[in-house]
């Protein structure tokens, strides 16, 4: 619990006004499905490539768990795209 409590998360302001401004436009013109994609994506960026992935020196981190945590993120979006296409009405 120390750990979660101890974390520090830096976002740049850019990417927060970006996320939040993709969402804005995606929700005003009725793409729920499509807010909700963008913002699992961001966050699939946010909490493991800006965050965890890299150091502060820049050194790439690359353990054991790397590629399964990535493999199923991506699986999730996928699986969320396809939803998106393929919709019963």
């Amino acid at each position: 619990m120390e750990t979660l409590l101890t974390t520090e998360v830096t976002i740049s302001l850019s990417q927060i006004i970006t996320l939040i401004s993709l969402t804005t436009f995606a929700l005003v013109f009725g793409y729920a499905r499509v807010a909700l994609v963008l913002n699992y994506g961001f966050l699939l960026y946010y909490g493991y490539f800006s965050n965890s992935l890299l150091f502060s020196d820049g050194v790439l981190k690359l353990d054991s768990i790397t590629f399964p945590y990535m493999g199923f993120g991506l699986a999730i979006i996928l699986l969320a795209m396809m939803g998106l296409v393929y919709s019963r009405e």
